[in-house]
């Protein structure tokens, strides 16, 4: 495996990680842990190559890790259901109190009906597509701040 596969795949399984479970919630801060992923990717393939990137190239780096980390979670989830740890376990159940505030707040009962239903098999693998869609464009934008950090790192340790 070359560096640029390893430095790819750390960063799929940092995004993947903060993307399940409870740690997902991070993600709700302009989704931060996929930005993390990606700058974990740069980060891991200047410190293997010792060489810098420049931001287009940490922008790819960042993009592969946020589309491997949307796969991942994806794995992750499926993996953490049996112990109700998955995304969609914790969703149901803040949807579940927000459903008993709306039922006070007067909810209508169709709307109600909607957020209960699960997601199909369809709407899981369109889920699955708009996930590596958003998670490669911040997972981009997450390389190329990596690529600004450790290059500046490494000027300065030139100086």
């Amino acid at each position: 495996m070359t560096p640029r596969q390893q430095s790819v795949l750390v960063g799929a399984v940092v995004t993947g990680i903060l993307s399940t479970s409870y740690l997902s919630f991070i993600n709700f801060l302009c989704c931060l842990g996929v930005i993390l992923g990606g700058v974990v990717a740069v980060q891991q393939f200047t410190s293997r190559t010792g060489t810098s990137v420049e931001s287009g190239d940490g922008a790819v780096l960042g993009a592969l890790a946020g589309a491997g980390g949307a796969v991942l979670a994806s794995i992750f989830d499926r993996a953490l259901r049996p112990l109700n740890l998955d995304s969609q376990s914790i969703t149901q159940d803040v949807m579940k109190n927000v459903m008993q505030m709306g039922g006070e707040q007067g909810m209508s009962p169709e709307m109600m009906q909607q957020i209960q239903q699960g997601g199909s098999t369809t709407m899981i693998i369109i889920g699955l597509v708009i996930g590596i869609v958003v998670n490669s464009i911040f997972g981009a934008i997450g390389g190329a701040i990596g690529a600004a950090i450790f290059s500046a790192d490494e000027q300065d340790g030139n100086l």
